[in-house]
């Protein structure tokens, strides 16, 4: 029916029943193609904290330590990921950095896929890098999706 998935991933528990259903189907459908997305929010350069006491070249250290920190828990969560599912090595990874909603409409088209998937939304969890970690604690709402969709949005339960 679908052959060209988008799988949304951050890696928190709605996320990995996400790529479960993915892989899974994967394994069932060699043929499918599946691309692994993981978005950085743009905002998350704005971050500020005491940046009176800081100079330009400190904050911008620091914002790059960020960076990198954020880029190793995406690089520790797509070996999770292939890891756990053997079907995973067929998969693209991909990372963007920009609106969520707009970054993962943007993504589908590009990519021509039939489907996206994503996972559910969980109480007192927001959309993070890796629920363990500094991550980052964005939620993507629908009302921001659902208008920008260009093919099906399936929300693994």
């Amino acid at each position: 029916m679908f052959n060209n998935v988008l799988l949304c991933t951050h890696g928190t528990d709605g996320a990995k029943k996400a790529e479960a259903f993915a892989f899974r189907k994967l394994e069932e459908d060699p043929e499918l193609k599946v691309t692994v997305l993981t978005v950085l929010d743009e905002d998350w350069r704005q971050m500020t904290g005491d940046d009176w006491l800081n100079s330009s070249k400190t904050h911008t250290t620091f914002l790059d330590h960020v960076e990198n920190q954020m880029n190793e828990e995406i690089a520790e969560e797509w070996q999770r990921i292939k890891t756990s599912y053997s079907s995973a090595e067929q998969a693209t990874f991909l990372q963007k950095t920009g609106n969520i909603a707009e970054t993962i409409t943007k993504a589908a088209t590009e990519l021509g896929c039939d489907l996206i998937v994503i996972g559910p939304w969980s109480k007192g969890k927001k959309f993070s890098i890796h629920s363990t970690h500094m991550g980052l604690r964005t939620t993507l709402r629908n009302k921001n999706l659902h208008p920008l969709l260009p093919c099906p949005l399936l929300i693994v339960p």
